[in-house]
């Protein structure tokens, strides 16, 4: 025998899904724009500019210490790239969103702040408990985090592609591709898993009262426990992802000046009663009782409505084929009265207790007791009545030729002068006060939208009036009145391929993508974007221990010295593809990549160096007037050291390298990696008691070895010290290291570059 599972449908759902299935899954296409302003020629001038708050610790969050805390790492949002396109609202001050390039950003207080992690591989879906814990949906398991920064994977139990996740009263359940279920506790631990009856794939999950449903079209299964499924009889309506009732009208995706965005619309007939006014367009009325400024937004049970009536204890909406719905929630909800009469209802108004509504075929009906019970009148004359009124403490029906009057709607006699109607209604904008009158009609519009100049919104949901938008360059907009404000958040917009370059010094960072400079002089919590002359290609950036903020790229040298708005360029350079900037002593140095080497001691004035290489110079150190530079491996030939003994005015060549890693001098003695030289480059040995490495500049005292391999992703080894001469050893391989480079500051500790994204370690 089949069962059927039985639920009260009329109440309303709980959507556990976020997105309609397969709806936005690649990344943005579009490269980065190319900056074209104008930079002043004149002496820059200081500005002030507030300095933001860095964005605060989670609290209560047990952040990693030590060398630990390389083991996760938090990517900063101005540098995510890839477009947003999963969101789920867990509550009302809590949100989670995916980007295509599996970044997973979770909110805990509305959306002002967002604390973001890399996944190792693609979100499918995400969704979470009010309080935690946050899922995210792999294709073969789920991660779930109990505050947003630190993830555990589950087990895989299917061997389905998952599609969907929802987080129910029984516990996470995630359907396959294929109809396979699993089912975890809150908590992310495997419980069951098997197979939806009748192999039925399921194209989506949805909680409804307690109990999950996995349903396709008209046709699903339901479960109270996670592990019996059961065929519904009927699949109730599910809600439109691509339309959203909220009290600021019906959002969805529309154009916003250049770009798609949100727009929340009212529009439609609007019906004046007594206080208020509703305005229906296609089955959806939106009604309000202050004027507009808010709405209560809810689907009719049928399509089409000809009149909209009543007061504050209830409202009425008719419809064709004797449809009728009642309101008695200020429009929150219609419940469907439709009786087996079959005429098209056009107009209804109230009296106290007494309620009339005509229609085609001469229907008067009515009712004497505030809509508890109805009966049909008997009418003297006429057809098809298209409105009914109250004159003179009479009610007035008319079919445009024929006037009938009665006291109560029970008895009708015909008038035999003709009253006034109502002429055909214009646009409500015409009407004083622009909206109706009772007992008036007019047409209605008006539409508020997501701020333009945002970047591309690809996705919109809502729960109650707490609304997600989801778009490109890591958009997330959040709106808490249902679309009437938003507040956005996202990336700088710097393209596919994202930052290209990062330097920090301090509370100083600059950054650029091949084509664009931003800089930030409150450790990253606001970025300015530089204006540039011309459409330069920009190699490195540098943010200088002597003031000025610089970039070489092409043919070309750039400094910003006080406005980080405001990028000079450097006239009179000789031609060169300057690849890297180097500071050592007070001095900055620009590197060819045909082995050219400029020097200034401001950043302004360059003079040319001469070194007979034909190699880039790739790194420099230094101490006092000894500077030491090595060059990159030319196609035949080793890497060479250089040494001036003049404050890197003059090189000479001291050799080939022998080392790995940076230079660095330390009490007179150059170090190449784990090597060191006393004698001026002439021989070399281990540094006694110094851990393997490279010292991360970040005053922690740990140092770092990257190592990379062809058939593997890269990793990092850590060392620290320990009491009694031991150290601790940490090996870090994950999606953010593979291909990075790490730059450290005493002041902000370290950043990491990989892949376009800029990253801190969560302990800092």
């Amino acid at each position: 025998m089949r069962r059927v599972l039985e639920l009260p449908f009329a109440l309303t759902l709980g959507l556990g899904l976020a997105l309609a299935p397969g709806c936005g899954d690649d990344a943005s296409e579009e490269e980065a724009a190319q900056a074209d302003a104008a930079a002043d020629e004149g002496e820059e001038q200081p500005v002030e500019e507030p300095a933001a708050e860095p964005e605060p610790e989670p609290e209560g969050a047990d952040l990693p210490e030590g060398i630990e805390r390389f083991e996760h790492w938090s990517p900063q949002h101005a540098f995510i790239n890839a477009p947003v396109v999963r969101g789920h609202v867990v509550s009302d001050t809590e949100l989670i969103v995916a980007t295509g390039d599996a970044h997973v950003g979770v909110s805990t207080d509305g959306g002002e702040s967002w604390r973001w992690t890399k996944a190792g591989d693609a979100v499918v879906d995400v969704t979470g408990y009010p309080g935690g814990p946050y899922v995210a949906l792999h294709e073969g398991a789920i991660s779930v985090s109990s505050d947003g920064l630190r993830w555990s994977r589950s087990p895989r139990w299917t061997a389905d592609r998952l599609v969907d996740v929802v987080a129910a009263s029984i516990g996470l359940v995630a359907i396959g591709k294929a109809g396979a279920w699993v089912h975890f506790d809150e908590q992310g631990v495997g419980v069951a898993a098997g197979q939806l009856p009748n192999n039925f794939k399921a194209k989506a999950l949805t909680e409804l009262n307690g109990a999950v449903l996995a349903w396709a079209g008209k046709s699903g299964y339901g479960t109270t426990n996670g592990a019996d499924w059961t065929e519904l009889e009927l699949v109730p309506p599910m809600p439109d992802a691509r339309t959203h009732l909220t009290s600021a009208g019906t959002c969805t995706l529309g154009r916003v000046g250049k770009a798609k965005g949100v727009t929340c619309s009212v529009s439609g007939t609007a019906f004046g009663m007594d206080g208020a006014f509703a305005v229906e367009n296609r089955g959806v009325v939106s009604l309000t009782t202050d004027g507009g400024a808010s709405w209560t937004t809810a689907a009719l049970p049928f399509r089409g409505a000809n009149s909209i009536f009543g007061d504050a204890s209830a409202y009425y909406a008719l419809g064709n084929g004797g449809n009728i719905a009642i309101s008695k929630d200020g429009g929150a909800t219609w419940v469907d009265q439709r009786w087996e009469e079959s005429a098209n209802l056009a107009d209804g108004v109230v009296a106290g207790s007494d309620v009339v509504i005509v229609g085609s075929r001469g229907a008067l009906i009515y009712s004497n007791d505030g809509a508890q019970s109805w009966d049909f009148a008997e009418a003297p004359a006429g057809s098809n009545f298209n409105w009914v009124g109250r004159l003179d403490g009479e009610f007035i029906a008319s079919d445009g030729r024929t006037f009938l009057a009665s006291e109560h709607g029970a008895e009708w006699t015909v008038l035999e002068e003709a009253i006034e109607l109502p002429g055909k209604f214009g646009a409500c904008a015409d009407l004083d006060g622009g909206q109706p009158a009772e007992g008036e009609s007019c047409r209605y519009a008006a539409t508020i939208t997501s701020p333009e100049g945002s970047p591309n919104v690809r996705a919109l949901t809502f729960t109650g009036d707490t609304g997600l938008a989801m778009g490109d360059d890591g958009l997330v907009a959040v709106s808490h009145d249902g679309g009437a404000s938003w507040a956005t958040a996202h990336g700088l917009g710097y393209g596919r391929k994202g930052a290209t370059d990062f330097s920090v010094r301090g509370q100083t960072l600059v950054a650029t993508n091949g084509a664009r400079l931003s800089t930030s002089i409150d450790g990253g919590a606001t970025w300015v974007e530089g204006g540039l002359v011309g459409r330069p290609r920009i190699n490195a950036v540098h943010a200088s221990a002597i003031g000025p903020r610089l970039a070489v790229g092409k043919g070309t040298i750039l400094v910003s010295r006080t406005d980080p708005s405001i990028w000079l360029t450097i006239e009179d350079l000789p031609k060169g593809d300057w690849i890297a900037i180097h500071e050592v002593g007070g001095a900055l140095y620009a590197a060819d990549l045909r082995g050219g080497l400029l020097r200034s001691e401001d950043g302004v004035a360059w003079t040319p160096l001469v070194t007979g290489l034909s190699a880039p110079v790739v790194d420099m150190a230094g101490e006092g007037e000894i500077v030491w530079a090595r060059t990159a491996a030319p196609r035949r030939g080793p890497e060479l050291l250089l040494r001036s003994e003049d404050g890197g005015a003059h090189f000479i060549v001291v050799g080939a390298t022998v080392g790995y890693g940076q230079l660095r001098v330390v009490d007179g003695a150059i170090r190449h990696g784990d090597l060191e030289s006393k004698d001026q480059g002439k021989t070399w040995r281990a540094v006694e008691g110094q851990l393997p490495g490279e010292p991360l500049e970040d005053g922690s005292g740990m140092t770092m070895t990257r190592r990379s391999r062809y058939d593997s992703p890269d990793f990092l080894v850590l060392h620290k010290a320990k009491a009694g001469g031991e150290s601790e050893r940490i090996v870090i391989s994950s999606a953010h290291v593979d291909g990075g480079q790490i730059d450290c500051d005493a002041e902000t500790g370290c950043w990491l570059l990989s892949r376009g994204v800029v990253y801190r370690p969560l302990g800092r």
